[in-house]
């Protein structure tokens, strides 16, 4: 029984190894898959040189938007939003992350942090947008898990869209907007 199990499990990393090294997305994406996650139609990705290396799950998450002053001193709601969430890495092991200001996550192993600047947006109806990411800076991260992470999909949104209409400066406290999400990590297909 034991080989039967240590036979099944070799076979099905030899298969999950395989499909990554071809460098393909779609064949990474389908090894992820395994994992319960699959990239999603329409995602925004980086393109055939880069490949999945792990993707995470939202567990709790909020964005934040504050009142900002007009310059005719009336307010509106910020529509840039401060994250704050906890992840769950899909497949094993099921590592954590934190995301956060800057935007930045930090890695719950090794504590690597990669930073990240948008590149696409791709709008969603009732729901943050969906988003690529390049990684503008690494911090503590070499060797670590984020080392090699090269762009940061945000996908599979719900919730976290700001509030509407006015505000006033100095008096209305930052709101806070529950939200969940996907974010995929990119890697080079060649070292």
């Amino acid at each position: 029984m034991r080989s039967t199990k240590t036979a099944a499990i070799l076979v099905a990393a030899t298969a999950v190894l395989t499909a990554i090294g071809t460098g393909s997305a779609s064949a990474a994406t389908d090894a992820i898959a395994g994992g319960r996650f699959r990239l999603p139609a329409g995602a925004p990705t980086p393109g055939a040189e880069f490949r999945i290396g792990s993707a995470y799950r939202v567990t709790s998450g909020t964005q934040t938007y504050s009142c900002t002053a007009n310059p005719d001193g009336s307010g509106t709601w910020a529509t840039k939003s401060t994250p704050e969430a906890q992840l769950r890495r899909y497949g094993r092991p099921p590592t954590t992350m934190h995301h956060y200001a800057g935007p930045r996550w930090e890695s719950g192993v090794d504590h690597s942090i990669v930073v990240g600047a948008v590149d696409q947006t791709v709008p969603k109806d009732g729901t943050i947008a969906w988003l690529l990411l390049h990684v503008a800076a690494h911090e503590n991260t070499a060797p670590g898990e984020l080392d090699r992470v090269a762009f940061i999909s945000r996908v599979n949104t719900t919730g976290g869209v700001g509030p509407t209409g006015a505000c006033t400066p100095g008096t209305d406290a930052p709101r806070t907007v529950p939200y969940t999400a996907d974010y995929v990590f990119w890697v080079p297909c060649k070292l």
